[in-house]
């Protein structure tokens, strides 16, 4: 997520505001749809976080198994990295490193996991403020 972020904030910006610079010849004028170019991206940006936001108190009252599913997720792969570098290798078991998808994905997972057990908390705060 904040990669989106800071893509948005950054490159996408600069970007506009070149083509800006480019179309308008008037300071004020410039100014003006830039500020505007840039409250729109934050208010689409506040659209996203609110849909996030949505869907994560939606299974936070769900079932068990949408409640839990990251937790076993993650303890799935804590149990697949122990085994493969200290279990396998103890009892001389010859198994192939990692590959690099498996450690992109599980930094991925981390990241969501953390992301989502955070808005987790935060939206119990939420639904209790709300009633």
């Amino acid at each position: 997520m904040k990669k989106i972020l800071d893509f948005l904030s950054g490159n996408v910006v600069k970007e506009i505001g070149a083509v800006i610079d480019n179309l308008f010849t008037n300071d004020e004028e410039r100014i003006n749809a830039k500020n505007k170019i840039i409250q729109v991206l934050k208010e689409k940006e506040l659209e996203l976080q609110k849909m996030q936001t949505d869907i994560i108190i939606a299974e936070a009252k769900g079932n068990w198994l949408q409640r839990s599913w990251r937790p076993i997720l993650m303890l799935a792969f804590g149990f697949i990295v122990i085994y493969v570098k200290f279990i396998a290798p103890l009892f001389g078991f010859t198994i192939p490193p990692l590959e690099n998808e498996f450690w992109n994905l599980l930094q991925l997972g981390i990241g969501g996991y953390v992301v989502g057990r955070s808005a987790e908390k935060i939206s119990k705060n939420i639904t209790i403020n709300k009633n």
